[in-house]
């Protein structure tokens, strides 16, 4: 009841409440390096961390990530605008004047704005969106005008848990997950993969992605040898909200229509300076060796005083099968000494994983 009375006392001591018109130019971003203490458990390796800020009065909510152009970032907002990052140097720096708004809006009061989802084909710049509230797709062209479509594959999906993850493999192919379920308590989500632009029409292969009960799926990442990383998240609704998130490493030529496609879990996001609500995840390659690079993930804010909006860097120096092998064996290993009475940070629902 006091926290109750404090928030309805004084809004905005927990909510920062975006002010200012959304064409305003954010005259200043800064990216600052921040210390998050010691690195969580798994299988990667941080090499930075850092703080982003700006005068912006709806800056923060960064919701998805995409490699862009070299090396370079692309971030999207949960309220429709994007980010252009530069990762060519020893930090991260954002490109002045990249801030922009790309949402949908009318003349009414119904607006497109939940933007969780973006990827991007790196041959022609295209970027595509996915809005999760309206299940709706956007492919922005460069230079060209934006066309939407609500996408009849996924008009069904829940409006508040809908496409969250989207990533445009470098065959051409589309992956889709819902970031719920119809189900409530299920530990898989359903899941879409279109052999082309889904814009385009055609029929997708439709599966389930097994996510663990805990958590849900936010963004996904395409590394060397085809194989996708996939960052997702875990929400305690407490005063304020607690958060912890994984990275799974899971490979698409698995998929089956109908079947469930699982992965192997490789890193936590967890503790005071990690637990954290990250949302983003990307890769970008070195470009003196593409097979090698950086894998990088961003926090929403939630436009709270309790939340940061983040950038984290791992370094990605190795084959994504042979990580993926490291991960089960591990996950084998953990599951044996969980079944022995030790429990360890890594095991995530272990009976239910053990039932399939």
């Amino acid at each position: 009841m006091i926290v109750l009375v404090a928030l309805g006392a004084a809004p905005g001591t927990f909510v920062r409440t975006p002010v200012g018109h959304r064409d305003a130019p954010a005259t200043q971003i800064t990216v600052s390096p921040v210390d998050l203490g010691a690195p969580p458990p798994g299988l990667l390796t941080v090499t930075g961390s850092w703080q982003m800020r700006s005068d912006h009065g709806w800056f923060g909510g960064f919701s998805s990530l995409v490699a862009g152009p070299g090396e370079s970032l692309v971030a999207a907002t949960d309220r429709g605008f994007l980010l252009d990052i530069d990762t060519a140097g020893a930090a991260p720096q954002a490109r002045p004047g990249s801030f922009r708004f790309i949402g949908l809006t009318s003349n009414g009061r119904k607006e497109v704005v939940d933007l969780e989802a973006i990827t991007r084909d790196p041959a022609s710049g295209t970027l595509w969106g996915a809005f999760e509230n309206a299940n709706l797709l956007m492919r922005l062209p460069p230079g060209g005008p934006a066309r939407s479509l609500a996408l009849p594959a996924i008009a069904q999906w829940s409006k508040n848990s809908g496409p969250e993850t989207m990533e445009r493999l470098r065959d051409g192919r589309f992956l889709i997950l819902a970031e719920g379920s119809s189900e409530s308590g299920t530990v898989d989500r359903p899941a879409l993969l279109f052999q082309g632009d889904p814009m385009e029409g055609g029929e997708p292969v439709r599966f389930r992605f097994n996510c663990r009960a805990a958590y849900a799926p936010v963004d996904m990442t395409e590394v060397p040898g085809g194989r996708v990383l996939i960052l997702m998240r875990n929400v305690r609704y407490t005063v304020p909200a607690t958060f912890d998130a994984v990275i799974m490493i899971a490979d698409p030529a698995e998929i089956r229509a109908g079947g469930h496609w699982r992965g192997e879990i490789i890193q936590r996001l967890e503790g005071p300076g990690y637990g954290e609500n990250f949302e983003g995840i990307a890769f970008v390659p070195d470009p003196a060796d593409p097979e090698k690079g950086a894998v990088w993930i961003v926090a929403d804010d939630n436009f709270s005083v309790f939340q940061r909006s983040l950038l984290v860097r791992f370094a990605w120096d190795g084959s994504g099968a042979a990580l993926q092998q490291r991960a089960a064996v591990r996950a084998a290993q953990e599951w044996q000494r969980a079944l022995n009475g030790v429990q360890s940070p890594l095991v995530i629902c272990p009976k239910i994983d053990a039932d399939g």
